[in-house]
């Protein structure tokens, strides 16, 4: 029988050796783990995910420690070894007593139950439907073997479509807010200015005439933790589906005390709320769906994850991923990116998802490396040798982004490949020395009011970019909701905007950044989002498709069923052009506010230039000519015959909370 070991994993066969001084336990209770801990063979002992602990003795004392945990009468421990592919220190690997084992759909249930007693497994769920044949399995003590050499003997059985151990999958997330300056946005609009040029956004602001988003299309950011309490991450409908996978409830708070302050600028830059105060997202008319995990997860939670936000959203944004190393996809969660793309979201025409690139200036897909040098955000200089695979990026059903400058450069820390569909702008760091200056504006965002502070001016990363174009994502759903999601992932790469970069890398010295005869480059992918041409292309796809036009009810003639719903009268800050009024379509059908009025009490009168809503959806209309006093008035809306709709009060009382809004 041959000694080397093998983990199986998204169909690659890797040649992996035990590392010699860390291995992982399943600790029961704090009792437990004080013992552990005070075991003099034992150098370290860190927590990497739920009740599982890493631990690193002393060299030499590794299989000791092991040993005398298993042998513990009181609490015997569960205890396996870590490993890292040969020549590949870099890589580690932490694996649970799970496996997901998949069997072919022939495959009879006496059957698969005759395996699983054969090879001592346990059975704990069903992956998918009750017809579905792929399993998460409990390796346990009968069988003789650790789960990696399980695998491999479940491997060679005819039976088995693959299986694979149940891995303990750590990530980073690609950028931390450092500074709570706010200036403006330019990734939204930009002129010319320092390090500045006016082709370096997104063009939103131009979008923003056909839509700003719509309360129907829901964004989910996946991170770890958001201020759902923060003006711009709230307003009415927004807030959607909130769930918590490291507490196990439905408040996806930021946990402080572990520096969970990531999520809340990204979702920032995604759907942030047009309020009248602070910074705006790209998409801030649409439904914000927040959820949080710890950073760590195995593909078990992995997949649980995705199975409810897949059910829920339309747009995913993931901003974090794994360093440098080789890390490819589990068969279980390449299998389930695959049919959310193709059929998942409340619509059941596929989830939009999106995966930020990374900052190491690495590659995402790349064999036989003699030595890659980057920086890990908290340990410092590593080095991986081998194979570096970001098997998030580099699976094809998902977006990738990349990162570009506010000079339409390359980002230096952007990660890059051909696995690299799509840039958006961030800002511009050194990846191997943040003391090396290199030009570029930060990006603008909200931050937690946990620091004490709204927004910062000093955020970046792949992070800034990929929730970018996630909000653009949800613009073009916005205007044609039919769009299935390779059909808005054609939109987004087919409308970019191809910036060139000639310069050469400025730690690797590489050239990637001009365009193949397919139209790609490594560094930018198909080219930067570009909003407005995207929704122009998703209009003109409604249109040209034949598809049917809603049915809007004539405008002169409608009289009833359009409410106003509530109304922003005191907004932090200056009144004038900051009021804002929610109104409620209880009809049946879409209708069609253009050429709608709201008036004051004063007769002051605001004509609304487009906006559609659909039956039992709320509209925001930004008012630019009236004001609404928070002394007390009234709102009036009328149709474009003149006839009043609706009418609503409100009095001094109501008007004295800044930036509350008044429910009618």
């Amino acid at each position: 029988m041959s000694s080397q070991n093998y983990l199986h994993r998204g169909g690659e066969k890797i040649l992996i050796e035990k590392e010699p001084e860390f291995f992982t336990t399943i600790i029961p209770d704090q009792k437990a783990l004080e013992k552990l801990a005070s075991l003099v063979p034992v150098e370290e002992v860190k927590q990497v995910f739920s009740n599982m602990y890493k631990v690193r003795a002393v060299e030499g004392a590794r299989d000791e420690v092991m040993n005398q945990l298993r042998s513990d009468e009181r609490t015997p421990g569960i205890c396996h070894h870590a490993y890292h592919p040969v020549d590949d220190e870099a890589t580690r690997y932490y694996i649970t007593d799970l496996l997901v084992v998949a069997f072919k759909s022939e495959v009879s249930n006496n059957a698969i139950e005759k395996i699983l007693a054969s090879h001592g497994l346990r059975f704990i769920k069903t992956f998918g439907t009750e017809e579905s044949h792929i399993y998460l399995l409990q390796v346990t003590k009968s069988a003789g073997k650790n789960p990696v050499k399980v695998s491999e003997d479940l491997m060679e059985r005819p039976e088995i479509l693959y299986a694979e151990p149940n891995l303990v999958n750590r990530f980073e997330s690609f950028y931390t807010p450092q500074d709570d300056l706010f200036r403006y946005q330019w990734h939204l609009r930009s002129t010319r200015g320092v390090e500045l040029i006016p082709e370096a956004n997104i063009e939103a602001n131009n979008a923003w005439d056909i839509t700003r988003g719509n309360r129907n299309i829901v964004v989910a950011v996946i991170d770890d933790g958001f201020d759902i309490t923060h003006p711009d991450l709230s307003g009415i409908g927004k807030l959607v589906f909130p769930k918590d996978f490291a507490d196990s409830d439905n408040e996806p708070l930021p946990n402080f005390a572990r520096g969970d302050f990531h999520g809340t600028p990204c979702a920032g830059l995604a759907i942030g709320e047009e309020n009248g105060n602070g910074v705006i997202g790209v998409a801030p008319g649409c439904a914000f769906m927040p959820v949080r995990f710890g950073m760590t997860a195995d593909d078990k939670l992995l997949h649980e994850i995705f199975e409810y936000v897949g059910k829920r959203a339309d747009v995913i944004s993931n901003s974090w991923g794994p360093v440098p190393v080789y890390a490819p996809l589990s068969s279980l969660l390449r299998d389930q990116m695959t049919e959310l793309v193709k059929s998942g979201g409340p619509r059941g025409k596929g989830c939009v998802i999106l995966f930020a690139a990374g900052n190491y200036n690495a590659p995402l897909n790349e064999r036989n490396i003699d030595r890659f040098v980057w920086r890990h955000p908290s340990s410092g200089l590593k080095e991986t040798r081998g194979t570096i695979l970001n098997g998030y990026s580099a699976n094809p059903d998902v977006i990738t982004v990349s990162a570009s400058t506010s000079q339409n450069l390359k980002a230096a820390y952007s990660n890059w490949g051909k696995e690299i569909d799509i840039c958006a702008p961030s800002d511009n760091v050194h990846p191997i020395d943040a003391q090396i200056r290199l030009p570029g504006q930060s990006i603008w965002t909200i931050d937690n009011a946990r620091f004490g502070k709204r927004y910062t001016d000093k955020f970046g990363g792949t992070s800034a970019s990929c929730p970018m174009v996630a909000g653009v994502a949800a613009l073009v759903l916005s205007v044609n909701p039919e769009l299935t999601a390779e059909q808005v992932r054609q939109i987004l790469l087919s409308t970019a905007d191809k910036i060139i970069d000639e310069n050469p890398d400025v730690v690797l010295n590489l050239r990637k950044g001009v365009y193949d005869e397919k139209g790609h480059s490594e560094w930018f992918g198909f080219g930067k989002v570009n909003a407005y041409k995207a929704v122009l292309r998703a209009l003109e796809l409604k249109e040209n498709e034949g598809e049917e036009s809603p049915q809007i009810e004539p405008q002169a003639l409608l009289t009833e069923g359009i409410h106003i719903a509530a109304a922003m009268v005191n907004p932090a800050g200056g009144d004038r052009g900051k009021e804002m009024v929610s109104i409620f379509n209880s009809t049946d059908q879409p209708v069609d506010l253009r050429g709608w009025v709201i008036r004051n009490k004063r007769g002051e009168t605001e004509r609304i230039s487009n906006l559609i809503i659909n039956p039992g959806a709320t509209g925001i209309v930004n008012l630019q000519q009236v004001r609404l006093p928070n002394l007390g008035g009234s709102i009036e809306l009328l149709n474009p015959n003149g006839f009043r709709v609706d009418e609503v009060n409100y009095n001094f009382i109501q008007g004295l909370k800044a930036g509350w809004w008044i429910k009618f």
